[in-house]
């Protein structure tokens, strides 16, 4: 199909206000399974350094590789993405990710997996910022709602993945190819039915029209990026260090494990009532009210043990991720223009950023204890709600482009 013809039906659909919800629920799929694939890698790890294939300092390193890979990498894909409207990025993306981790767990030294991890990163970046924009495209109305479907699928396979690592691991690491499989069923439906998008041309370097892009709405998207990563810090630290918490409570890891996967479910959930909200009542008042109300939640968690701790882990990890997919939108809203890019600024570099927070707290929970630490996460979501609070409203012109082509 020429890209004209999809310009054209992107433009009809805008008039009649239409949502393609069957390719928006596909490249959902697709960030469930990028986003599994990914915590995959983050997950087999232990068993990796059980099996003496690398060591617990070098796992460290090969995470911060895949991050680097996953998150700055964005901003330079989303570019890529509105200069050439090819699907290439969302097609292969998850099936990239998935191929390199599963051969992570087959490969026989640090060395090797190094190098796999990085692929991984490179396939979650390509990914992300495409397959966003692709959703931006498909929903001429209700884009906090649309959006919220697709961050849905990203939040549930990152709970899955260590799910799935403790079932390889339970069966033996030489099985992990069969959940290839999947993967390679999606990218056939993801090469059929994602959508091409209009070719949007710009002139100068890449670094040019990054810093440019940058540079038409610096203010807004540094605090929005602000936002996403001190509220996805407390996300990822909690993952890491809810085990640790009730073990120390004389409770067993595994309890801790559960809750995560609750607290990342749950969220997914949160994520869609966010998004709808974000449509009828504004970006701002969602994504700073949701976090404001997870503070004191996650406090009262801490405090609590028994059946009430179910819901309200629930509600808290709802509350924590309601403004998921919000942060995102308000990002394409300000570079309409440039969808790729925003998209990849706040997705990667606020994710990125996130992951660098998470690891100082962790590395904290050695110093003072991990109860103590425990206490600190919920201050977190405050700082995000009090920079979400200063997110200016509105749209910035989007980068000089030429007619789509």
């Amino acid at each position: 199909m020429r890209v004209e013809s999809v310009s054209l039906a992107n433009r009809k659909d805008n008039r009649e206000g239409t949502i393609d919800y069957g390719r928006i629920s596909l490249l959902s799929a697709g960030h469930l399974f990028n986003d599994m694939y990914g915590n995959l890698l983050t997950a087999v790890m232990p068993y990796l350094v059980l099996r003496g294939q690398t060591t617990a300092t070098l796992a460290g390193l090969i995470l911060l590789v895949y991050l680097f890979g996953s998150s700055l990498l964005q901003p330079v894909f989303g570019l890529f993405a509105d200069q050439s409207g090819r699907r290439i990025f969302a097609v292969a993306g998850p099936l990239l990710v998935g191929a390199a981790t599963v051969s992570a767990t087959l490969a026989p030294g640090p060395a090797v997996i190094f190098l796999l991890a990085a692929v991984a990163g490179v396939g979650t970046s390509a990914f992300h910022p495409q397959a966003a924009t692709m959703v931006n495209s498909l929903s001429a109305r209700s884009k906090g709602w649309t959006m919220s479907i697709f961050s849905m699928g990203g939040n549930i396979g990152f709970a899955l993945g260590p799910v799935l690592a403790a079932g390889i691991a339970l069966v033996g690491l030489r099985w992990s190819p069969l959940v290839l499989v999947p993967g390679v069923v999606l990218t056939l439906f993801l090469a059929r039915y994602a959508p091409s998008l209009p070719v949007r041309r710009s002139t100068g370097s890449v670094l040019g029209l990054l810093r440019s892009a940058a540079r038409s709405s610096w203010r807004a998207l540094s605090l929005i990026v602000a936002v996403i990563a001190p509220r996805s810090a407390a996300q990822y630290a909690l993952i890491i260090l809810l085990p640790l918490y009730y073990h120390a409570r004389g409770f067993p890891a595994e309890l801790g494990s559960v809750y995560a996967f609750v607290l990342s479910l749950a969220g997914a959930l949160g994520g869609l009532a966010g998004g709808h909200a974000s449509d009828r009542f504004g970006r701002r008042i969602v994504v700073v009210s949701t976090l404001l109300v997870s503070v004191p939640l996650l406090v009262v968690l801490l405090q609590i043990t028994g059946p009430f701790v179910w819901p309200l882990l629930a509600a808290s990890g709802a509350a924590l991720l309601a403004s998921n997919s919000v942060t995102v939108v308000q990002g394409q809203e300000l570079l309409p223009g440039n969808t790729g890019v925003a998209s990849g600024l706040t997705l990667g570099l606020g994710f990125g950023l996130s992951g660098i927070i998470a690891s100082v707290f962790t590395a904290l929970s050695d110093h003072i204890g991990v109860t103590n630490t425990m206490y600190l996460v919920p201050v977190l979501p405050l700082v995000a709600a009090v920079l979400g609070a200063v997110v200016p409203a509105g749209r910035s012109p989007a980068l000089p482009v030429a007619a789509a082509e």
